[in-house]
């Protein structure tokens, strides 16, 4: 069990904040969210990588208080940063996460991509894509509890984000799926999801429920009402401005100005 309570993250000299963050996530769910909402932030406060208020709790026990929790594992890039090349990366991480070297190739192998034609690659010789699914196979190759994963599907071609979904499916018991490309949502229809707008969380609602609803200005009784530029906007089901035609959460606020 992934709990927050309270929670309130602040970023760039109070910049950013995240704010009244509550959640119980048992199992895994989905985060979504325009970039720049506070996805990738609230990941790294659960990650124990930036300092937070209130409470976050992994297995029962406080994040600021875990040291070396092998059950969790996440693909935050700044993790991925002790080695110059891809073997030397992978010697790190079998070192401190247990990372299985045959697991790592056998995901690879699901990429179409050898071991060995990328081994001696420096990380940041790596393309945007071969960083995703690079970042990706060390992460699940300790077949970690729970995972934390970070838009996982950003330049990745529609082949690739096949396997990728499959993967998540496979690997963990519970955690979160952070993105904002909704076209490959239809994979993860039985999880729930939360949408992140302006550094607000708003949920949990349905991945199949969102997947048939849409954005309608104004609130209306019984839906998940979320709140843009100051302005309350309800998620209904087979109403407004549907989820499964903006493609991407980028296109928010163009569809809805």
């Amino acid at each position: 069990m992934i709990e927050l309570r309270n929670v309130n993250i602040t970023v760039g000299n109070g910049a950013f904040r995240v704010s009244n963050i509550n959640m119980n996530i048992s199992g895994k769910a989905v985060v979504l969210g325009p970039n720049g909402s506070g996805k990738t932030t609230l990941l790294r406060a659960i990650c124990g990588l930036i300092p937070y208020e209130g409470s976050i709790k992994v297995d029962g026990v406080e994040v600021n208080e875990v040291v070396n929790y092998l059950p969790l594992a996440c693909n935050l890039p700044e993790i991925y940063q002790m080695a110059m090349t891809v073997s030397g990366l992978l010697e790190v991480f079998e070192d401190l996460k247990g990372v299985d070297v045959n697991e790592f190739r056998r995901i690879l192998s699901r990429f179409n991509i050898s071991y060995e034609s990328i081994a001696r690659k420096p990380v940041h010789g790596l393309s945007a894509g071969q960083s995703v699914i690079i970042r990706l196979a060390l992460t699940l190759a300790s077949r970690p509890r729970a995972i934390m994963i970070d838009e996982p599907f950003e330049n990745v071609d529609p082949a690739r984000r096949s396997v990728i979904s499959s993967l998540l499916l496979e690997y963990g018991e519970e955690g979160l799926i952070v993105t904002h490309e909704l076209d490959v949502l239809k994979s993860f229809g039985s999880m729930d999801a939360y949408l992140v707008i302006e550094g607000r969380v708003y949920g949990p609602i349905g991945v199949d429920k969102l997947l048939n609803s849409g954005i309608v200005e104004g609130e209306v009784k019984d839906a998940l009402t979320i709140y843009i530029n100051g302005k309350p906007y309800s998620v209904v089901e087979g109403k407004g401005i549907k989820f499964t035609e903006m493609g991407s959460l980028n296109r928010l606020y163009g569809l809805i100005g």
